[in-house]
C-alpha cells in the first residue's frame, strides 16, 4: 500500500514530492560535524489491522557529506528528492560470525559492487534478504541533497531498555571495504533499472 500510494502521489507531481514537505526547514549538520549527515522523521505510522508499520526519514546532505555505510533489517527504499544522490551498494562478506550477530568483526569486509545517480523522483527498494548494504552521498551537487527514505517500521517504537527501536541491522567502518576492481560498474540509475534492485519511481 504504502510502496504504491507514493507513486501515486509522485506521478502525479511530474515526479517529485517537493510538495509533501517544506523543505525550506530542513538543514544539513554544519562540514565539521563529527556525524556528518542530518536526518528528520517526518512521517511515522506505528501500524493497525490493515497496514503495517512504516516511517518517512528525510536525509540531508551537503557536498562531499554521506551517511555511514549500513544495511537494514526492514525494508528500505531511498527516494531522491533535490539534488543529485549517489547511491553505493556493498556485497557484505561475513567474517568470524562468532559473537554477536549485530557486530561487525575484524575479517568481515565489504565489496564495492554498484554505484548509481539518483535524481529527483528516481529511488531504490532495498529488501533484508538481499543486497540491502549501502551508503548515499552528495558527492556531485554543489547545493543541499535531499532524500526521502521509506522504512517498514515504527520509528518511535521504544524497546524494553527505552532506546529507540533502529532499521539499522549493522555499520560498517570505510577501512572494510576492498579496494574496488575494474568489473563495478558506475551508472546513473536508468542504466542500473535492468537488473531489478533500482527503479525510476516516477515511472514504477
Amino acid at each position: 500500500f504504502v510502496w504504491d500510494k507514493m507513486r501515486e502521489e509522485i506521478s502525479n507531481h511530474k515526479g517529485s514530492l517537493k510538495h509533501l514537505l517544506d523543505l525550506s526547514v530542513y538543514h544539513p549538520v554544519p562540514s565539521d560535524d563529527p556525524k556528518g549527515y542530518q536526518k528528520y522523521v517526518v512521517m511515522n505510522y506505528p501500524g493497525d489491522e490493515d497496514y503495517g508499520k512504516f516511517s518517512f526519514t528525510l536525509i540531508v546532505l551537503s557536498q562531499h557529506q554521506q551517511t555511514p555505510i549500513h544495511d537494514h533489517k526492514v525494508i528500505c527504499a531511498p527516494i531522491c528528492i533535490q539534488g543529485i544522490m549517489t547511491e553505493v551498494l556493498y556485497r557484505v562478506n561475513e567474517g568470524d560470525a562468532r559473537g554477536d550477530p549485530a557486530q561487525t568483526t575484524a575479517t568481515t569486509t565489504l565489496q564495492e559492487v554498484k554505484r548509481h545517480e539518483m535524481h529527483p523522483g528516481n529511488g531504490n527498494f532495498l529488501y533484508p534478504e538481499g543486497l540491502n548494504c549501502h551508503t548515499v552521498g552528495n558527492y556531485s551537487f554543489a547545493g543541499v541533497s535531499m532524500s526521502l527514505h521509506l522504512y517498514a517500521f515504527d520509528a518511535e517504537e521504544v524497546t524494553a531498555d527505552g532506546k529507540l527501536v533502529s532499521s539499522v541491522k549493522r555499520v560498517y567502518d570505510k577501512s572494510q571495504v576492498l579496494l574496488a576492481d575494474a568489473a563495478v560498474s558506475t551508472t546513473t540509475l536508468e542504466d542500473a533499472s535492468d537488473d531489478g534492485d533500482c527503479v525510476s519511481a516516477a515511472a514504477a
